[in-house]
């Protein structure tokens, strides 16, 4: 039976990423490998992440935030000051490096612009920051479906718009009302989302090593920091069972958020 791995929040972090793969004996031809969004930004491997990853025919990830901003500068140069001070001035100095040609930026665009805002499978939903308190079951199955272009106006990041995507992009509330219903051990709804389906979800940091499972809430959050002093975790998504990097901070000596 093949597995089905996730992976959290990467950041650019490649050697996080490959660190975690070889604990978890991870094999492409064997392996299905999702991803909760945020591959761009911060750390100095954003190119060579997306390089790895695009040439994985397992590889099913989900759009997130910062992945849209980079995706708009791969299509059109824009980098407003919101996304190169959030990490994005990594990601161009990543692809600069590397002498990344027009052609080749526009193909990674292409591909990135196949990146759903969630997936939903038979028993789960992956999707980048949560369903809010108002998107429902149905919701979230319509806005799979959504076809991203590759000039998808890019998040603002200080406010949830109206769109039902940016919901998915940027919502905290969900996640934050299941951890407190974990810390006081007492289950209260949640919005329109029907828990039916395990939710695996990014976006927001949980720690720096701990892994946020919610029994009440039938929810994963993978977010452990890799873009900043924390780890990367791989988890299967049938058994829980997880690996860890050590701190990207420390995979990049001098790089960690000192640095910054």
């Amino acid at each position: 039976m093949k597995r089905r791995l996730i992976f959290g929040d990467l950041h650019g972090s490649l050697r996080a990423l490959m660190q975690c793969l070889e604990k978890a004996g991870f094999d492409s031809s064997e392996d299905f490998l999702y991803s909760v969004g945020d591959i761009a930004d911060w750390y100095p491997d954003v190119y060579e992440c997306l390089s790895f990853l695009k040439g994985l025919p397992s590889f099913h990830p989900v759009i997130g935030n910062h992945d849209v901003w980079l995706q708009n500068w791969l299509v059109s140069g824009d980098a407003p000051y919101i996304w190169t001070s959030q990490g994005g001035s990594k990601s161009i100095a990543s692809f600069d490096k590397n002498n990344v040609s027009e052609d080749e930026k526009m193909e990674i665009a292409r591909w990135m612009s196949t990146w759903p805002y969630a997936r939903v499978l038979e028993d789960a939903v992956i999707m980048h920051g949560g369903p809010g308190l108002s998107l429902s079951d149905e919701d979230i199955i319509a806005i799979a479906s959504v076809e991203r272009g590759l000039t998808t106006p890019a998040p603002d990041g200080y406010w949830i718009p109206d769109g039902k995507e940016d919901t998915i992009l940027w919502d905290r509330e969900y996640f934050r009302s299941a951890s407190y219903d974990e810390k006081t051990g007492q289950r209260n709804p949640i919005g329109a989302w029907s828990e039916k389906k395990r939710l695996f979800t990014g976006h927001t940091e949980y720690a720096s090593a701990a892994v946020f499972i919610s029994k009440l809430h039938n929810m994963v959050n993978l977010d452990t920091r890799c873009g900043s002093y924390g780890v990367l975790t791989l988890m299967d998504m049938d058994t829980l069972e997880y690996w860890q990097s050590d701190k990207s901070s420390e995979l990049y000596p001098g790089y960690g958020p000192d640095f910054w």
